[in-house]
C-alpha cells in the first residue's frame, strides 16, 4: 500500500494523523505475530515501548545495499 500515487508514510516515533491509527515505532520482524494491527501503540500506551527504543533496528545501516548493479542489469545509466 505505500508504493501507490500518493501514498504517505511517517518516520518511527511519529503520531499518525488519520484517527484510529497509532504511533509509528521501529519493530523487529520477531515482534509482528504479537501486534494485534497498526494501532498497537498510540498516544496512550506509547510510553511503554520507550524503554525498547530504536534496539530493533541496531545494526540497519549495516544492512545497506548499493542499488547499482541492479540498475545496470535493468540498463539504467550509471
Amino acid at each position: 500500500m505505500r508504493n501507490g500515487r500518493g501514498a504517505t508514510t511517517v518516520s518511527a516515533w511519529s503520531a499518525r494523523a488519520r484517527p484510529g491509527m497509532g504511533v509509528s515505532v521501529p519493530l523487529d520482524w520477531s515482534e509482528l505475530p504479537a501486534l494485534r494491527g497498526s494501532d498497537h501503540w498510540h498516544v496512550r500506551n506509547i510510553a511503554e515501548r520507550l524503554p525498547i527504543g530504536n534496539r530493533p533496528w541496531n545494526g540497519y545501516a549495516r544492512s545497506a545495499r548499493s542499488l547499482t548493479p541492479a540498475m545496470k542489469l535493468l540498463g539504467y545509466p550509471s
